[in-house]
């Protein structure tokens, strides 16, 4: 993938586009990679059995009760039914409707290849997708971007991360842009901006570093940036993004951050990847259960929420035919689990299998998909966890092959390999033929 700095793209008449206020930006419809991928990374480790819990009739009911006796447990009649013997926490509701519509599937029991319960540590390896080595010079996403040979010669604007800072699955990608704050996306420099703007294009031009990359990158994407309205924004729908419960006249930050991912793509900006977080899932203390005003009850509400929204807003028509929403899949996931047991202090620590949720577009939805190890003792790691029988490298294989039709699995992943694979059949679509060859240019100081 090339990438296409702002002069480059004012001469190819993008700034001319968006003077005339079209509707859409519309200069990257193509026959190449349509589809987009949201990794939403839940910080913290979210407490999965308390999201996604046995109900009455269960094998596993007694058990999950036994193990949850310190404020934890949610009653079997207070969850969301799923029609599997499973339910979702109550404040999941909004994401029934994604449920019955197909439009989402969770994955048990899925995690690294082996516990880590150091959430540094955990995140570092998940983001990176290289288990075990912390030190890899580059993240999966970037890599994904670097050896897709199906998307268009030229984008502009490819990855964003919600957040103030790259975050380590985009860790030395030169196109990704950090935007949080769009409508403050500006050199801020008050006088003279567009002269300094021409003057560090042409600086960025002259060279071919990963730094002038960027630049001229961060040029580009503040062109199209500040042509978007993003004061006026009304979603598509009725969708309703969820708002702040100490402020109902503004968003959550979540919300927030969905709200800006659905606008780049419906303002067919070129994104074809992006990542958000929802942090405050390290629930030691005081988790709660029902308390509609407690800690975790509001994060569940607050994702739920948010996620429908998202996929309401994206279902109207894109240009290639299709909706938005049908070219978005969005997975999220976490670093890790909690105990099976909760603690004397009304909550759980650190543990290692977990949920990890895929939804929108292409997803086998209205299922639970991998291998459910058991909440018996004897079914538990080391008497404590839920084992993690699905690494978690597996769903995001599948969704390379099948959604994103990159098969060099073995450069995105290295060391994972064909005998790691397993596919559950998360994803729709045929599978392209996975490359599991894992080059050891991979490990040298970026990609060459």
């Amino acid at each position: 993938m090339s990438r296409l700095n702002r002069r480059q793209f004012i001469q190819a008449g993008g700034a001319a586009a968006m003077a005339t206020a079209a509707p859409k930006l519309a200069f990257s419809a193509n026959t190449y990679g349509d589809n987009i991928l949201v990794f939403i990374f839940q910080r913290g480790g979210i407490d999965g059995l308390s999201f996604l819990a046995p109900m009455d009739g269960h094998a596993d009911r007694g058990h999950y009760e036994t193990l949850r006796a310190n404020g934890t447990m949610i009653p079997s009649g207070s969850l969301q039914s799923l029609g599997n013997g499973w339910g979702l926490h109550p404040a999941a509701a909004p994401l029934v409707d994604l449920w019955t519509d197909n439009a989402l599937g969770i994955v048990q029991a899925v995690g690294l290849p082996w516990a880590n319960r150091s959430h540094f540590e955990a995140e570092r390896y998940v983001e990176l997708g290289t288990p075990g080595n912390r030190f890899t010079p580059t993240g999966w996403l970037t890599r994904h971007l670097q050896t897709a040979d199906n998307l268009p010669p030229a984008l502009v604007l490819p990855a964003v991360v919600t957040e103030s800072t790259i975050r380590f699955s985009l860790l030395r990608e030169p196109t990704a842009v950090t935007l949080r704050y769009p409508s403050s996306f500006d050199l801020d420099t008050n006088n003279y901006e567009e002269e300094q703007e021409a003057a560090l294009s042409d600086i960025y031009a002259l060279g071919a570093t990963e730094q002038d990359v960027a630049g001229s990158q961060a040029l580009a994407a503040q062109t199209i940036v500040e042509a978007i309205d993003w004061n006026n924004y009304l979603p598509a729908n009725g969708a309703t993004y969820p708002v702040r419960l100490d402020d109902p006249g503004r968003l959550t930050s979540f919300g927030d951050e969905m709200k800006i991912i659905a606008q780049l793509i419906k303002e067919d900006t070129g994104l074809r990847v992006a990542q958000t977080d929802f942090g405050g899932w390290d629930t030691h203390i005081d988790q709660g259960n029902l308390t509609t005003d407690g800690w975790f009850y509001e994060n569940v509400r607050d994702l739920s929420e948010a996620l429908l929204a998202f996929f309401t807003d994206l279902d109207v028509p894109s240009p290639n035919g299709k909706t938005w929403a049908e070219r978005t899949t969005a997975i999220v996931y976490s670093e890790f689990g909690r105990r099976a047991f909760d603690n004397a202090d009304a909550g759980t620590d650190h543990g290692w299998g977990n949920n990890l949720l895929a939804m929108g577009g292409g997803v086998n939805g209205g299922q639970l998909f991998g291998t459910w190890p058991g909440l018996h003792e004897q079914d538990l790691f080391q008497g404590a966890d839920v084992w993690a029988t699905t690494d978690y490298r597996s769903v995001l294989s599948e969704c390379l092959l099948k959604r994103l039709r990159n098969n060099q699995i073995g450069q995105i992943f290295p060391g994972f390999t064909a005998n790691d694979y397993q596919d559950h059949g998360v994803f729709s679509g045929s599978l392209v033929d996975p490359d599991f060859d894992d080059p050891e240019m991979i490990f040298r100081h970026g990609l060459e």
